[in-house]
């Protein structure tokens, strides 16, 4: 059984809305509610964990309720409050999953454009190596600068991944390794980096570029572009 966590408790500051870009219109339906259905199509994954903040528990609950039928209607779910951090909600989600579970993706709530190949690309690697990761190969040159601007370092540009959801996991490597940083806390930007703490290896499945997660208002006005090519893969 595959659970999909599922972040969606940001305040999304940099689009610019005034609420969580989670509820935001994407081709008739909250982003949230695409990003479901998307995680439906995928013939993969069968329950959701989806996170909130605190003060949106139930009208996210309630919104979800309401487009189930139409939009992912063979996916159950569920809904919890998210904390102070990232990490604090994905801690929250991990007490919610069913026991049941296999494995865990984690995937972000303003990601609807995963789809089903890199699903099954990061599934296979996850079953193979218990970690997986979604990435794609960095396209531009990369600079280090330090805090006057001024370039320090230049990466092998071939050596760099642009990271991206879903990122999968055996279930009791996830809920170990968060069970870890609970004990010995760290700053972390992923779920892959909970679980590299640990010392386990994370392997990269191929992500796609259109995946992307819809942060500012650029993102936004593309996004209906990429709706309708995903739409006309999953044969609607």
């Amino acid at each position: 059984m595959l659970t999909a966590v599922v972040p969606a408790a940001g305040a999304g500051k940099r689009m610019g809305l005034g609420y969580n870009k989670a509820f935001a219109d994407l081709g008739g339906a909250p982003v949230i509610v695409q990003c479901l259905k998307m995680l439906a199509k995928t013939g993969v994954v069968d329950f959701a964990v989806v996170v909130f903040a605190p003060a949106e528990v139930d009208a996210g609950k309630a919104l979800l309720i309401k487009y189930q039928e139409e939009y992912f209607p063979k996916l159950g779910f569920t809904v919890v409050a998210g904390g102070k951090e990232r990490q604090d909600s994905v801690m929250n989600a991990l007490a919610a999953v069913p026991a049941a579970t296999d494995y865990i993706a984690v995937h972000d709530g303003a990601r609807p454009f995963a789809g089903r190949e890199v699903f099954a690309r990061t599934l296979a690697a996850a079953r193979a190596h218990g970690a997986a990761i979604a990435a794609v190969p960095v396209k531009n040159t990369i600079k280090v600068v330090d805090a006057g601007g001024v370039v320090v370092a230049t990466p092998e540009r071939s050596t760099l991944q642009a990271v991206q959801t879903p990122q999968i996991f055996t279930a009791k490597l996830l809920k170990d390794a968060y069970n870890h940083l609970a004990q010995h806390p760290a700053a972390v930007t992923d779920d892959a980096s909970v679980v590299e703490l640990l010392g386990h290896k994370v392997v990269v499945a191929l992500g796609r570029y259109e995946n992307i997660k819809i942060t500012t208002p650029e993102d936004l006005a593309l996004a209906p572009y990429l709706l309708a090519q995903q739409e006309n893969e999953d044969g609607k």
